[in-house]
């Protein structure tokens, strides 16, 4: 860097101080750090620093207090929130409170030093989102790295007026994510109506969406709105909108240019204000490329867009969902027993190819069949206990694949080995395991020599003290009779 820029670090965690001294030292950066809110508003009064790091949890007050405050002394003070309790309300705070980013614990450096450099180079650079409304609000769980980018886009995005585009495979929540996209924006006191244009009949889109008039049709038998004038003044939330039909289409890019609707079968002109969410699981760019859907309305609905990550790429998420379907089902007075370990792991390695959607579903199956205080794997759906069967063993192994290529960085070395490994070894775990540790036989299960098979046993440490899978549970045995 040209010139010495300096950092202020407000955390009570002597580790985390000391990381910041060394890693930030030794690139040429001034660093400076205290333990308390208090005595971090001192110093930056003292002598203003060029990035704040500024932990929300701190031993005297919320990091979130001690923000607004940095942001009264100085307008362009610049903060990235450290914070160990990644929920969206956090985020969305954070994004209120003007923080021009923040970061979850466990800290990454690299990403740390990233931040600090776009932050040192714009002071003034700040980000604003609304408060959230008082009350219950739709839950949304995970802790993921993923889901904290989703947290970041909902607060930013919430404070823009602009459609937004959500995108997702089936069952990721795309429903939940525009819901709380407007509980968050300025539009929060009015209607947020959704409608599904998949789930209405091609001939009734238009009425619905834009109403109709007396004697527009047969049946139509009174003036009627439509959604978009239920939205006036809130959010209109467009579900699987690349299902509609050419000539919807070219209605609603006209209503989106103009915010003005006309009934069908009327020419007068309703002059609205109505922020539109969309959402689809289908590849609109695709669609678009392929003449199906309108470029210029594909565009209009894409000014902003939120991509939600399948279940498979939030492992870490999945544990803590079922808790909270579990704790909602308590909450209601149902049934809920604990996960045992056994459906737990069951639940971690399904490929979930419905998302939350199918959690939630696994989860209340297994509550209503399980008959003591524990969810055991026999209660789980036939699915989870089979998926080979239920999706196909090539389609398996090649989700499988991609799951695991996608989370390793690019340069990754030995891809090949991490991969292929940790799959061969449970494979023939549960081959020995079927074959109650007759090498012999899993080797005729497995279309390999017996020798073959003894040196993979060897080689990837099936049966060693301490391993996990088949051969730790004791089912691979002693060698066979032909296998000495």
């Amino acid at each position: 860097m040209s010139e010495t820029r300096s950092i202020l670090v407000i955390d009570d965690e002597e580790s985390i101080c000391r990381a910041f001294e060394r890693f930030f030292g030794a690139r040429g950066w001034r660093v400076r750090s205290v333990a308390t809110g208090a005595a971090g508003l001192a110093a930056y009064a003292d002598r203003r620093a060029d990035v704040v790091f500024l932990d929300v949890r701190l031993p005297d007050r919320n990091g979130l207090e001690v923000l607004d405050e940095l942001n009264r002394l100085d307008e362009r003070a610049c903060v990235v929130v450290i914070t160990a309790y990644g929920d969206l309300e956090t985020v969305v705070q954070a994004v209120k409170g003007k923080a021009f980013d923040y970061v979850p614990k466990p800290l990454d450096l690299d990403r740390v030093l990233e931040l600090a450099q776009r932050a040192a180079r714009s002071r003034a650079a700040t980000q604003a989102a609304p408060a959230g409304r008082e009350g219950p609000q739709p839950a949304i769980v995970g802790a993921s790295p993923a889901m904290q980018e989703v947290y970041k886009k909902i607060a930013t995005f919430a404070a823009a007026d602009a459609p937004v585009l959500i995108l997702g495979e089936t069952g990721t929540g795309k429903d939940l994510i525009a819901r709380l996209i407007h509980d968050h924006s300025e539009r929060k006191a009015r209607p947020f109506v959704a409608v599904n244009c998949g789930a209405l009949p091609e001939g009734l889109v238009e009425g619905e969406l834009f109403g109709h008039v007396r004697g527009a049709f047969t049946g139509a038998d009174a003036d009627r709105p439509g959604r978009f004038e239920a939205a006036d003044g809130g959010t209109l939330f467009l579900d699987e909108v690349g299902e509609l039909s050419p000539a919807v289409q070219v209605k609603l890019l006209r209503v989106l240019d103009t915010q003005v609707v006309e009934r069908v079968g009327s020419a007068r002109p309703i002059r609205l204000s109505v922020r539109v969410l969309a959402a689809t699981n289908r590849d609109l760019a695709a669609d678009v490329r392929g003449g199906r859907f309108r470029a210029d309305l594909y565009y209009r609905l894409a000014v902003l867009q939120l991509e939600l990550p399948p279940l498979t790429r939030r492992r870490e998420d999945i544990l803590p969902l079922a808790e909270h379907f579990l704790a909602a089902r308590r909450r209601a007075g149902q049934p809920a027993p604990a996960l045992s370990r056994a459906a737990a792991e069951l639940l971690v390695r399904h490929a979930w190819p419905g998302n939350v959607r199918e959690l939630r579903n696994a989860v209340e199956h297994a509550a209503a069949a399980a008959c003591g205080h524990q969810i055991l794997p026999t209660d789980l759906p036939e699915s989870l206990r089979q998926p080979a069967a239920a999706e196909g063993a090539g389609q398996a192994a090649d989700r499988a694949a991609g799951d695991y290529v996608a989370a390793l960085p690019p340069a990754k070395a030995e891809l090949y080995r991490l991969a292929v490994e940790p799959v061969e070894k449970a494979v023939i775990e549960r081959a020995l395991a079927r074959c109650g540790g007759n090498q012999s036989a899993a080797a005729a299960m497995l279309g390999l020599h017996r020798n073959t098979l003894r040196k993979k046993i060897a080689e990837l440490g099936i049966g060693r003290a301490g391993q996990t899978g088949a051969a730790a549970e004791g089912r691979v045995g002693p060698p066979d009779a032909e296998n000495p």
